[in-house]
């Protein structure tokens, strides 16, 4: 497995075997909350249909995040992968279009210039998204500022050893990690892999560095993992100061706690090690 999935997969608890009903019985929850979510849409749209007011309302669904169900050996959020990144993004209203699907991928920063496009309200300078209404709607709309047809995603919380940053752009989706250099990075092309079971990265070295050039562009992403590295230390030896010598038994006893116990001491000498890195 790749470093940071393993890491991943590791605090997680999903390092150990799992039987064929366990993982059914993920994925029967998994389904039953887009169920119960589906379910709650539509009583919203029920009741905007029952007044009259549905035909001069925009409704407007997507989610955060998505939830990975063991796909890639783990559950919940928290990756790059699609079962985590790819969320429902759906419009529909007045002036938009109707069973239209766009293939352009988009992101979650589009939807606040995409909002205020459709109130008719002027968009202020500097956003990080793009609005998504000349792309839907049923009459020509002009854009000054045109979809890049590009998504960046970044993370750096917790159940990731290392910064994040995604870039994806038509049938390519290229990870990398911290600095660029120490972690390998992962590239998979979603047109011939939809489950991301192959990294194609050591294969495509010329599409991995045009890649990494225009997220360079975007982000300066090797300067943001310092920032956050270095952040994260300090926050660290703070807690650790508040618990003082008890520290490693709040750590022993959280969502990762299964897997910790296997080799606590072990551990507790790395994180020390961590901490003496700390510039």
């Amino acid at each position: 497995m790749h470093p940071v999935d393993f890491y991943s997969t590791f605090t997680k608890n999903c390092s150990d075997h799992f039987t064929e009903e366990e993982i059914r019985n993920i994925r029967a929850f998994y389904y039953a909350m887009c169920a119960e979510t589906d379910s709650m849409l539509g009583e919203v749209i029920a009741v905007l249909r029952d007044t009259g007011l549905l035909n001069r309302t925009v409704i407007l669904f997507t989610s955060d995040h998505g939830d990975l169900a063991m796909e890639h050996r783990q559950f919940y959020k928290m990756s790059m992968f699609e079962g985590s990144s790819h969320v429902p993004l759906l419009i529909m209203g007045p002036g938009v279009k109707s069973g239209f699907e766009i293939s352009l991928p988009v992101s979650l920063v589009d939807i606040y210039p995409s909002v205020l496009d459709l109130a008719s309200v002027p968009q202020p300078g500097g956003l990080s998204g793009h609005s998504l209404i000349p792309l839907v709607s049923e009459v020509s709309v002009h854009s000054a500022e045109p979809h890049p047809g590009w998504v960046l995603s970044e993370y750096h919380g917790c159940n990731a050893n290392a910064s994040t940053y995604m870039l994806r752009i038509a049938e390519w989706k290229y990870i990398t990690y911290a600095d660029g250099l120490t972690v390998p990075p992962q590239l998979f092309n979603l047109s011939k892999d939809e489950s991301e079971l192959r990294n194609v990265a050591s294969h495509f070295p010329d599409v991995c560095q045009d890649l990494d050039k225009q997220l360079r562009r975007i982000l300066d992403y090797p300067s943001v993992s310092q920032s956050v590295h270095r952040y994260n230390k300090q926050q660290f030896l703070e807690w650790k100061k508040g618990l003082g010598d008890s520290y490693t038994q709040v750590i022993a006893n959280l969502r990762w706690h299964i897997d910790w116990q296997k080799d606590a001491k072990s551990y507790d000498r790395d994180i020390e090690e961590w901490l003496l890195g700390l510039d």
